[in-house]
């Protein structure tokens, strides 16, 4: 494998995308993706016939920024705009190691955390001179993101050694009326199967027919709450919200309290500390959820909840993440991210310190009313 001496290590040729997609996707040990490509000599002669040094612009982004920013000309021929976007990507690379190449549409050099497409930023570094510092700090910030995201996925990877206590009457969803919508041919629309076997039409992502659809569910929202409420020691209090909708908060006297706004398109969850969820998250044409889909993820969540498998972790990382987990009998979900910019400082306070008292993030089941002596 050819070397250079302007970039510390082997130089292979740029992957392709079938080669990128095995990296990702293959059951196989694949070859690991490169740190460096060749083929950015061109790139080279023409920083030299400018009086600059390769090797000091592969090893300070900073300079390489300014020479390519003071000399245009370099995306005059796409031979040497190409070899000076491989030429950025490889210093990139030693900006910071972690970082290798991989090809989307076009190449790019990143990790899991962040990726930049080499083409687009000497294009910016030419049109955009004003991005040098932001693009400077990102670089700085990388290694700490990436620490971040390693953190984050250790906790989505960890086994979770929780007892969910759910009563010993299941649930029993109560029937849903269901109303008949039809197309404008007059055929009844399927949700939740209108695309099978193939994929939604482009403009069915900004459409949204009939978002009453999800009118059903605010009975099995009132089936829930009242078996919530006989199967566990919680107080119950209901009220009239905003823009028609149903409030109802949930004080178990153990466990994560619940609040749940319903209306007739949609259905918002908060519980614990800065736990939020909405069903549908989407409702337009191209997701194609149902009365019976919502319901499902609804009853997952608040079942799980009471069952004590509710998980938040805050802050994670410099970023102060917030990681999430809903723990079902089945497996569950989780994520991670900001726990959004509309929640006060002193709320997110708040939040860490309650949840620092709490057994590795895990809220404890509800207490049944079977249990109580």
């Amino acid at each position: 494998m050819a070397t250079s001496d302007v970039f510390p290590g082997a130089l292979a040729r740029m992957p392709d995308a079938k080669e990128s997609g095995l990296m990702i996707w293959s059951s196989a040990d694949p070859a690991p993706p490169p740190r460096f490509v060749e083929g950015f000599e061109r790139f080279e002669t023409f920083a030299r016939d400018a009086g600059a040094d390769p090797a000091v612009l592969a090893a300070d982004l900073a300079a390489l920024w300014d020479f390519v920013a003071a000399h245009p000309a370099v995306l005059a021929s796409s031979e040497t705009a190409d070899a000076a976007a491989r030429f950025l990507g490889n210093a990139i690379a030693v900006a910071h190691p972690a970082a290798t190449w991989w090809m989307a549409s076009e190449p790019e050099v990143g990790t899991s955390t962040r990726s930049v497409t080499v083409a687009g930023l000497l294009r910016t570094i030419v049109e955009r001179p004003d991005q040098r510092e932001p693009f400077l700090e990102m670089i700085a910030s990388w290694p700490q993101a990436d620490r971040d995201h390693q953190e984050l996925s250790t906790l989505t990877e960890e086994d979770a050694d929780v007892e969910l206590v759910f009563p010993p009457a299941p649930f029993a969803r109560p029937a849903l009326a269901l109303p008949e919508f039809v197309e404008d041919d007059g055929r009844v629309i399927d949700y939740g199967s209108r695309w099978v076997g193939g994929s939604p039409p482009d403009d069915a992502y900004s459409r949204v027919s009939h978002p009453e659809r999800f009118a059903p569910v605010l009975t099995v929202v009132e089936a829930l709450v009242d078996y919530l409420e006989t199967s566990y020691v919680v107080d119950v209090d209901r009220r009239d919200g905003e823009s028609d909708a149903r409030v109802v908060h949930l004080r178990p006297t153990t466990g994560a309290a619940i609040t749940i706004s319903a209306t007739a398109e949609s259905v918002g969850i908060e519980a614990g500390a800065l736990f939020r969820d909405i069903v549908p998250v989407c409702t337009c044409d191209a997701c194609d959820e149902s009365a019976e889909t919502v319901a499902d993820q609804l009853e997952e969540t608040l079942l799980a909840i009471a069952a004590g498998g509710l998980r938040e972790v805050f802050p994670v990382g410099r970023q102060r993440s917030l990681h999430t987990r809903i723990l079902t009998a089945d497996g569950g979900r989780s994520s991670s991210g900001d726990p959004g910019p509309s929640i006060s400082p002193e709320r997110l306070d708040r939040a860490a310190e309650i949840l620092g008292r709490l057994a590795d993030g895990w809220w404890p089941a509800w207490s049944l009313r079977d249990a109580r002596p």
